[in-house]
């Protein structure tokens, strides 16, 4: 009893959680900063602020699901008048596309004004034009400057490699002289590298 008590108060001490189930192992990646081009240039550098990658971490919460977290260096201000979107290519099996998933965050998915927060969207990469899949294959949220994405994963071999392949756009259609920025991203791993 005595020893018990004497782990937990050990543990208090220094933060630990003595019983606590294990975190899930994450793949962080590393951006690098400001390099960013204009939007639809492969040259140039610009990062408007809400288009910059900081980080991206990449963890299996359960067995059909996969988690991407893409950080900004700073949040996208949609009271600017700006088209922003976070969209990539998960080449994963899942029960909603062959060949995987096209996951997206945007502002932009309807005509006329941008809207005043991001909206989720899953496409199936084997259609043209690109078909929308259920909410189920991946949804996303924009937080602050945090972009979390769930996508389905069930059937996807642990040992096989997949990439996800991607962009960051933010852009401005009713200003000409403000063409707005980009910065792309690819991450290679697989289901048993997340396991750890």
């Amino acid at each position: 009893m005595a020893a018990a008590v004497a782990v937990l108060v050990v543990s208090v001490l220094l933060g630990v959680r003595p019983f606590a189930a294990d975190e899930p192992h994450k793949l962080e990646v590393v951006d690098r900063l400001g390099d960013c081009r204009e939007a639809g240039r492969d040259a140039g550098d610009r990062c408007d602020a809400g288009a910059d990658i900081k980080a991206i971490a990449v963890w299996q919460s359960d067995d059909r699901t996969l988690m991407v977290e893409l950080v900004l260096t700073e949040a996208p201000d949609f009271d600017s008048g700006l088209e922003w979107t976070i969209e990539f290519y998960a080449n994963t099996d899942n029960t909603f596309a062959e060949g995987g998933v096209i996951c997206g965050l945007s502002n932009a998915v309807s005509d006329g004004e941008p809207n005043p927060e991001a909206v989720a969207y899953a496409l199936d990469p084997n259609t043209s034009p690109k078909a929308p899949l259920a909410v189920g294959a991946c949804d996303g949220r924009l937080r602050g400057s945090s972009a979390r994405f769930s996508i389905d994963v069930a059937g996807q071999p642990a040992e096989a490699e997949f990439r996800l392949i991607g962009v960051v756009r933010l852009e401005y259609p009713g200003d000409p002289d403000h063409p707005g920025s980009e910065d792309d991203f690819l991450v290679r791993t697989s289901l048993a590298d997340l396991k750890g």
